[in-house]
């Protein structure tokens, strides 16, 4: 069995390979072993997922600390790959918020984790540059001391629909990998030419998040542009609940049961499963 330090080893490994590893994002347990058994390369939660699960809307602090550790050990524990912790905003404001849940996405054996500067203060919704690479920074120097290979992915949260704000994200991504961050991060980064001009003004590996609508670019097209990584974050969390919701949906509304029809099997996921023998 390999250990949790193999686990991340081989992670940061992926990373430098630059060939846009797909790495998509279980909700429980069920979830992870199905994606364990497609053999990807590796797994990371989903705070929007995970919220879904426990009824609770996502980024308004609803989810705690210690619940998403919890969830992301279970994720951990359920799965032989490494798994990314979608850890928000690590808990906290402080640079010392941020230290502490990144001692504990260690110790729950996670083989790295994204912190964003996105603050939930609806009037100041983004943490000030100077913050937000302190608390970058906090983060690396507790990775430092006690897991030198787990993989810190710095997010820049902020729109980018204008020059100006592309050239902003830029600056914050920068700010970050200079405060010592392994990946980068800017989840509204969505156009093929903003993809290429963040990749030739950047020195670390960048993830894109493909799991949106109207998202088309193939993963061979992102590895050809030089993206390392492609997380899918809520995407496949909402088609699951989508179609449980729509489902639910005929059957009240129209009083029909056809919905069933487009229904797996009992035991059509039995390979991915766990059972008595």
């Amino acid at each position: 069995m390999e250990t949790i330090r193999g686990r991340r080893e081989r992670f940061k490994q992926l990373h430098q390979a630059g060939a846009a590893f797909l790495m998509p994002n279980p909700f429980d347990t069920g979830t992870t072993r199905i994606l364990e058994g497609l053999r990807f390369d590796a797994l990371a939660t989903t705070s929007a997922g995970y919220a879904f699960s426990r009824g609770l809307k996502d980024a308004e602090g609803l989810i705690t600390r210690d619940m998403a550790l919890a969830h992301a050990q279970e994720i951990v524990e359920a799965t032989t790959l490494p798994v990314n912790g979608d850890l928000e905003n690590g808990f906290g404001d402080k640079p010392e918020d941020v230290a502490e849940t990144i001692r504990g996405a260690i110790e729950v054996g996670l083989s790295g984790c994204s912190i964003e500067d996105f603050s939930t203060d609806p009037q100041q919704p983004f943490y000030d540059l100077e913050l937000a690479v302190e608390r970058i920074r906090a983060a690396v120097d507790v990775i430092d001391r006690l897991a030198p290979d787990f993989v810190l992915t710095a997010r820049s949260e902020a729109p980018i629909n204008e020059p100006e704000h592309l050239e902003r994200t830029i600056e914050r991504l920068n700010a970050f990998s200079a405060a010592g961050a392994d990946c980068l991060y800017a989840p509204d980064l969505v156009r093929h030419d903003d993809i290429v001009q963040v990749l030739g003004r950047i020195d670390k590996p960048l993830n894109v998040l493909a799991g949106r609508k109207a998202f088309h670019m193939t993963r061979k097209e992102l590895a050809g542009m030089g993206v390392a990584r492609v997380s899918i974050g809520s995407g496949l969390a909402r088609i699951a609940y989508g179609a449980f919701t729509a489902a639910a949906e005929d059957m009240k509304d129209g009083g029909s049961f056809g919905c069933f029809d487009r229904a797996a099997g009992v035991t059509d996921f039995d390979p991915f499963l766990r059972g008595r023998g």
